[in-house]
């Protein structure tokens, strides 16, 4: 069985909704970042790993599971700024994995389902990024192979994994995440997720 890792995004500082979007509680008396990696651990795909930034004491301290974490203090220069610190920590070990999921802390419907459904598509052996499409768009979380490493490393600062699925989409493979494209990045977006 490959080896994998996950790697979660949760370095920003959430200032469109004004305050910590990791420490929102969203269901259970979870915190957003909480539940995914609960998600995470669950999916048995790898070491969690999660990049924090702003707030970095904060945010580390609430975090209820054993987890890797990895500290980007240039987060704010934008996330492919995290995305590649990520990286770079988790392949400089020996034991380099073989794919990285590539997923974010504010998708409320993000499932263990939908990381299997990643790695199950890149099991067929066709593609070597996996993305996420939801119905008008697609990206995380996204399984990158371990052949697309170095690449990534060479992003701008402020280009997301978005970016490179675009430049690459005959390298892409898409499964679907019923309300994928749902994230909280605002209050009215907050508001909306927990009226529902």
């Amino acid at each position: 069985m490959p080896e994998g890792a996950i790697l979660i995004l949760a370095a920003g500082n959430s200032s469109r909704l004004g305050r910590s979007k990791q420490l929102v509680e969203v269901a259970d008396g979870l915190t957003l970042l909480n539940r995914t990696i609960q998600v995470a651990k669950q999916s048995e795909l790898g070491e969690v790993y999660v990049v924090l930034g702003a707030d970095y004491k904060k945010h580390s301290k609430s975090i209820e599971s054993k987890v890797r974490l990895i500290e980007n203090s240039n987060w704010s220069v934008g996330i492919g700024s995290s995305l590649k610190t990520g990286i770079s920590q988790i392949t400089s070990s020996q034991n380099q994995p073989d794919f990285i999921v590539a997923s974010v802390c504010d998708q409320p419907y993000l499932e263990t389902g939908n990381l299997l459904a990643l790695y199950n598509e890149f099991k067929k052996g066709e593609k070597s990024i996996i993305a996420s499409k939801y119905g008008v768009g697609f990206g995380v979380p996204v399984l990158f192979s371990g052949s697309v490493f170095d690449e990534l490393l060479r992003l701008g600062d402020s280009e997301g994994a978005l970016k490179f699925l675009k430049t690459n989409l005959e390298r892409v493979a898409f499964v679907e995440f019923e309300k994928g494209n749902i994230d909280i990045d605002t209050p009215d977006d907050l508001l909306n997720h927990l009226s529902n």
